[in-house]
């Protein structure tokens, strides 16, 4: 490259100045859509469409009902409400009312969200009743219900507060060294000119659709939520589930024909691997964390244009950007308006000619600073010598780069020891000081290792106080995890342990983080010798495994379930034969063919002789009183196969799976008429009884109906069992104004048993949540896609249409009493609002009354490890105790 080209290059760096209205704040921007185009659609979530006018009028009345709660403008307003409308509805009424917002995600741990409440000093919290009570603070609770309720009586007028440009917009919070999170405080014109800046590149026209998937606790969802907002284009808020299932989102982006899409790279790769197989066009937005070549390379192909983002929560969600045409060509790029990069050293002096050195950004982007951590403040945000503009600060990255030939910057990773996880900003030494407090731990260092590409994972290594064997260890970790669970997210909880006798350290007696080993990833503890595939067949479904499962010389004689296999890889497994052999097999094939070499034999059998019976052999050996459980809304019997090899040996266990998996068999809608399809099948094969039944979730409801024939047909049904089922009464019959008064709470009930997933063993759960969530979440989108009746391919291609007759069932479904006892195995752990918490609705159906077990975890991860262990111990006691009456 010619020098001169190159000295220019470099020299026009910084020079970003551009004129915009600094004294606006961000809702005055969207004021001005709503007056411009008041009838283009501005929101829309499932089948709720918001216009600029519906959405600007509610923002309106409910900052004028939040102003007569007491909020006033320089205040502060905690935000902790499910993905929905009313979530946008709020932050815009928050600011609207002159206030700053903290978003709070409900599913972040309660400690951490009262810790934010309390450090920001929020003078009051909106919520809904389904969080009613949950966090304890100082904050004025405001229900979000009750404000709806009262918007008739108020006007659509904007409130005069004269908020301008140096107001407070929000205090984000982010992961802190000393293990408390710490404030970040943003003004209106940080947050303005980066949006303006990114309206112009990488650019948005109001002909966009942007699905919006972060959440708020993430600063990212400040670009996912206000630019389409500021700029006359849809916002497409996916709810939480969907948010984070690969499947999904590709279904959503090709349903709404989404135009843009904001996502870190770890989700990138979720959909990839989720039968993203077309071109779109997709303007692509990568940020979070760096930007992998191959991932470029694989997205290249599907997608319009790919653009890399980077900049830290304190200079305002991004501070550069790039459009990335080749994975040999991936730099962070050049600054957006009104914001300077240096490459600094200690002595500040600023490299320009290649010298690697820190990143710090100046400019309109920094935040004011750390909110009550004046110290921090003063040592992350520093003047900035180069502006020439008196009290301007610049902030400390603490990542490396370098600035190229060219002109652009390249990001080289991080100076300390903070890091990028899933698109998770983490500070190591927070989970290092909470590790700390727990049993038995003497020292701890954290840090994330990359071994398998595009798998980030964070590493735990541990000097013990005292030693125990590989069993105890085992225990040992679940309660490291199930502690830490408690006060982390879940993303922020290392997903492996390491025991150290000592913790290396470098000749200067710094830890030496490089030489901390390499988990045993792949370690596979089996009873015989390693046997080598034999056939083609077997040789394909070993590698199959050993890809998707992570791990090395699968034997044909090793048992999926004993190698770790959860639902989510079975899935993943069942796809990739599906696409190699052309076979589709039942997810339940596994239960009796869950070797190499069984599997392997199952796919090379005549298609025609493959059975979708729904009732489903987990483990039917034995002489006890057979357990017959019916699946929960996400049609996956898998999940069950834990639970049951932790009971009684000679305890058999049968699952129950929908009819028309297959695709040929006409899924049912009519409650009962699944539950008497349900017990042919269970009475073929035990004419007699006595029975035990039992539903997880939706499959509550459908074992309640099943006892309910059984009974009148004479037989007797021992056990009734509702794992985590709410008893929620149909409303089909209910007067029209009741229905449309009831509509918000239906919505935050249904939504709520989809987003707890915190779960309490974020390793063996996180894979798959996701798949149990997912059915209900993309009905909508299916049903409205013009596509839906062409030849279904994939695994799992007709669940949509199962679930669609599962929930016509459920809502035509009407409970009535039964002379039974239920017996109620009811999840410890309730981050959601129910009406009864106690009983969960049970106790009018039952007459002979409702008995109450709980079991460790929330709805999602009452069958993950090790909650699955304590669940068995409990459901067989309860099992024997009823046999015996």
């Amino acid at each position: 490259m010619d020098a001169t080209v190159n000295t220019a290059a470099i020299s026009t760096l910084n020079n970003t100045q551009a004129d915009y209205p600094k004294d606006k704040a961000l809702h005055h921007f969207v004021s001005q859509r709503a007056h411009e185009t008041p009838d283009q659609v501005a929101l829309k979530f499932h089948e709720r469409v918001f216009s600029y006018r519906s959405l600007n009028d509610a923002a309106n009345k409910l900052a004028q009902y939040l102003i007569e709660q007491g909020l006033e403008k320089g205040d502060v307003a905690g935000l902790a409400l499910d993905r929905s409308p009313e979530m946008v509805i709020s932050l815009l009424a928050i600011m609207k009312a002159g206030a700053a917002y903290v978003p709070l995600d409900p599913e972040y741990p309660k400690d951490r969200i009262e810790f934010m409440l309390e450090d920001s000093s929020a003078k009051i919290l909106i919520t809904s009743k389904k969080y009613h009570d949950h966090f304890i603070a100082n904050s004025k609770e405001v229900l979000i219900e009750d404000a709806l309720d009262k918007f008739p009586i108020y006007s659509a007028q904007e409130p005069e507060v004269g908020v301008t440009g140096q107001d407070l917009a929000y205090i984000l919070y982010t992961s802190g060294s000393t293990g408390k999170p710490k404030g970040v405080q943003i003004r209106h014109h940080n947050l303005i000119n980066f949006l303006l800046s990114v309206q112009r590149e990488p650019g948005i026209t109001p002909a966009d659709k942007l699905l919006a998937v972060t959440t708020i606790s993430f600063d990212i969802a400040g670009l996912d939520l206000y630019l389409p907002l500021i700029s006359g284009a849809q916002l497409l808020l996916a709810d939480s589930a969907t948010a984070k299932d690969g499947r999904a989102l590709v279904d959503l982006v090709k349903a709404e024909q989404v135009t843009i899409l904001q996502a870190t790279p770890y989700t990138w790769r979720m959909m990839l691997v989720s039968g993203w197989d077309e071109k779109l066009p997709l303007k692509v937005f990568c940020g979070g964390e760096a930007l992998p070549k191959d991932l470029v390379a694989q997205l290249l192909p599907k997608c319009g244009e790919i653009w890399n983002l980077y900049g830290p929560t304190e200079t305002t969600i991004y501070s550069t950007v790039k459009q990335v045409t080749s994975e040999e060509d991936i730099t962070i790029g050049k600054p957006v308006n009104n914001t300077q990069i240096y490459i600094l050293d200690e002595a500040l002096k600023n490299y320009t000619d290649g010298t690697i050195g820190e990143i710090y950004i100046g400019g309109d982007g920094v935040a004011v600073g750390y909110l009550n951590r004046a110290e921090l403040s003063s040592e992350r945000f520093v003047d900035d010598i180069f502006s020439g503009i008196p009290g301007s600060k610049m902030y400390r990255t603490g990542d490396l780069g370098k600035i190229r030939e060219d002109g652009e910057i390249v990001c080289l990773g991080r100076i300390d020891h903070q890091v990028k996880v899933r698109g998770y900003r983490i500070e190591l030494e927070e989970i290092e000081q909470n590790l700390l407090k727990e049993d038995n731990i003497k020292q701890a260092v954290v840090i994330a290792r990359e071994d398998t590409p595009g798998n980030p994972r964070l590493v735990a290594y541990v000097v013990v106080h005292e030693q125990k064997n590989d069993g105890d260890l085992r225990a040992q970790f679940d309660t490291w995890q199930h502690g830490l669970l408690a006060v982390l997210p879940e993303y922020m909880v290392p997903d492996d342990f390491v025991i150290m006798d000592t913790i290396p350290i470098t000749p200067n007696g710094k830890i030496d983080r490089k030489a901390l080993p390499k988990p045993d990833y792949s370690h596979i503890q089996r009873s015989g010798e390693f046997v080598a595939p034999r056939t083609t067949t077997e040789k394909l479904v070993a590698d199959i495994w050993q890809e998707l499962m992570g791990l090395q010389n699968i034997s044909i004689f090793d048992n999926f379930f004993e190698l770790g296999g959860r639902s989510l890889v079975a899935v993943q497994i069942m796809a990739r034969l599906e696409k190699e052999t052309g076979k589709r097999l039942p997810l339940a094939t596994l239960f009796e063919h869950s070797t190499v070499e069984k599997l392997a034999a199952r796919l090379e059998m005549d298609p025609a002789s493959i059975t979708w019976e729904s009732l489903v052999p987990i483990k039917p050996s034995g002489s006890k009183m057979p357990l017959y459980i019916v699946h929960g809304a996400g049609l996956n019997v898998l999940l069950f196969n834990a639970l049951a090899m932790n009971m009684d040996a000679d305890q058999p266990v049968y699952g129950l799976q929908a009819k028309g998996l297959n695709g040929i068999d006409e899924p049912l809608d009519v409650m009962e008429e699944i539950a008497a399809n349900y017990i042919a099948e269970i009475v073929a094969k035990n004419p007699d009884g006595p029975y035990a039944l039992a539903g997880y979730s939706l499959g509550g409801i459908i074992a309640y109906e099943m006892a309910k024939q059984l009974m009148a047909a004479g037989k007797e049904v021992k056990m009734l069992a509702m794992f985590d089922t709410y008893a929620e009464q149909s409303t089909v019959n209910n007067p029209v104004l009741r229905k449309a008064f009831d509509s918000t709470t239906l919505v935050l009930k249904q939504i709520g048993y989809s987003l707890v997933l915190l779960a309490d063993d974020p390793k063996r759960t996180i894979e798959y949540k996701s798949l149990i969530l997912k059915r209900k979440i993309i009905k909508l989108f299916w049903k409205l896609s013009p596509s839906k009746e062409e030849k279904k391919e994939g695994f799992f291609a007709y669940d949509n249409e199962i679930d669609e007759a599962s929930e016509k069932a459920l809502r035509n479904y009407i409970l009535t009493p039964l002379p039974i006892a239920i017996e109620l195995f009811r999840a410890k752990k309730r981050t959601f609002y129910m009406a009864d918490f106690k009983f969960l609705g049970w106790l009018p159906f039952a007459k002979k009354g409702v008995n109450v077990y709980e079991i460790p975890g929330e709805h999602n991860t009452i069958f993950a490890p090790p909650n699955d262990k304590e669940f068995a111990v409990v459901l067989q006691g309860c099992l024997d105790k009823v046999s015996k009456l």
